[in-house]
């Protein structure tokens, strides 16, 4: 049984990404004013975004007309993802013994999907990893972060990534 479920709206993913995309702009904008060393890790940050974004888009948008996902076999609004429990995740790593993070990935994410279309109840685990093995790289990485967040049971408390930076200026400041 999962830690915990969640449905996410496509439409609704991509205006959070978009929100986000723009509050790191501004705040790159910002760094970028004052020299700040800390642009690099929210350039790292915003790309990450853009990812996602291009993945949420693609799964809203395009995967069921994509050729090369067969599996997607409807056009859907939402998809349903889980976390994962420290067993789950014990079986992957068991399953991969020592495989690469990529693998991993893939694993996670045909664990930790509840409801999609590339997925069904009559699959075999290993017809679900086949098939997220199939997917765009960047909507599997969306995937996979969803999932780590439903696994976490306490996570950044959610804050933005305003909250965030101005705390780690209030650290650097008090460093010195």
């Amino acid at each position: 049984m999962p830690l915990k479920t969640k449905t996410y709206d496509l439409t609704e993913e991509i205006q959070r990404l978009e929100e986000q995309i723009d509050e790191v702009d501004a705040i790159l904008k910002e760094i970028d004013d004052n020299g700040n060393p800390q642009s690099q890790a929210f350039q790292g940050e915003r790309s990450g975004l853009e990812a996602a974004l291009e993945g949420v888009r693609w799964a809203r948008d395009d995967a069921f007309d994509a050729d090369y996902a067969p599996m997607w076999d409807e056009s859907v609004g939402e998809i349903t993802l889980a976390g994962l429990t420290a067993g789950e995740s014990a079986a992957i790593e068991d399953d991969l013994n020592g495989g690469g993070a990529g693998a991993a990935r893939i694993y996670q994410v045909a664990k930790g999907t509840v409801d999609a279309p590339y997925v069904d109840d009559d699959m075999s685990e290993d017809e679900r990893i086949g098939a997220v093995s199939q997917l765009p790289d960047s909507y599997v990485r969306w995937a996979q972060a969803r999932t780590d967040e439903l696994s976490s049971v306490s996570g950044n408390g959610k804050k933005s990534y305003r909250e965030l930076y101005e705390e780690s200026q209030q650290d650097n400041s008090n460093q010195t």
